[in-house]
């Protein structure tokens, strides 16, 4: 079968639901890359029936054999816009014929019993989906390339403004959640680490980029709402 190549290290998020959506494919066989294949994300992907291998996507031998490759970027871990270049391959002609690269944003939610949620988007919806929805997601588009290469799809289950995301979330959870409704200049003057990207990133939401909910959901059909991945991570979300 042909071969994928996924970071052993995002197995417990966007990493995780790849894998998993497409060794239940049962079309591809998946090779983790991990520095150290003894740390327990890999031993998840073995016991998911993926390949644990010592490599790194920088290393030509780890990457010459692949169809394939899912990668993740995270600007949080860095803040290095050079780190954020796109992964071109360092093995020539055979570098993998296919890869999705995604950046991703880890977040979380406030325990008390009410909390507000701090983004600067005003009443511009701002689209979202479920991590464990995207590994179908990517796994449908792996299955069609003559359709997605060289194509930037920006994947939506669906767009709510911060007030709407407050409210569901005030309504799954049983306390109250409000939108702080902080401007993009108050925002920027917070006293966090990334608080200018996060600006910079909010403002780019205002402009309304171009996400396809009808192409996410047609891609993965059973993608969930916002209140519907509230109601099924009820406990987690919770803390309980």
């Amino acid at each position: 079968m042909p071969l994928w190549s996924i970071p052993a290290v995002m197995v417990s998020q966007m990493g995780g639901s790849v894998a998993r959506a497409i060794l239940e494919s049962k079309k591809y066989e998946v090779r983790a890359l991990a520095r150290d294949v003894t740390q327990p994300n890999g031993q998840v992907l073995r016991d998911l029936g993926a390949e644990v291998v010592k490599g790194d996507l920088n290393d030509k031998a780890s990457v010459e054999t692949l169809k394939g490759a899912f990668m993740v970027t995270n600007f949080w871990d860095h803040f290095s816009k050079e780190k954020e270049r796109l992964w071109k391959g360092k093995s020539g002609n055979k570098e993998p014929k296919f890869a999705i690269i995604q950046v991703r944003d880890d977040g979380g939610l406030d325990q008390g019993d009410s909390s507000e949620d701090a983004l600067p988007m005003g009443d511009v919806p701002m689209d979202g989906i479920s991590v464990a929805d995207v590994g179908e997601v990517i796994c449908s588009i792996f299955n069609l390339p003559e359709k997605f290469v060289g194509k930037t799809v920006r994947l939506s289950a669906e767009a709510l403004t911060v007030q709407q995301y407050a409210d569901a979330l005030s309504k799954g959870l049983g306390k109250e959640v409000r939108d702080a409704e902080i401007t993009l200049e108050a925002y920027e003057k917070l006293e966090f680490p990334a608080a200018k990207e996060m600006t910079k990133m909010c403002h780019f939401y205002q402009m309304k980029p171009d996400c396809d909910s009808k192409l996410t959901h047609r891609l993965n059909p059973k993608v969930k709402s916002f209140s519907q991945f509230i109601s099924k991570n009820q406990s987690a979300l919770k803390g309980t």
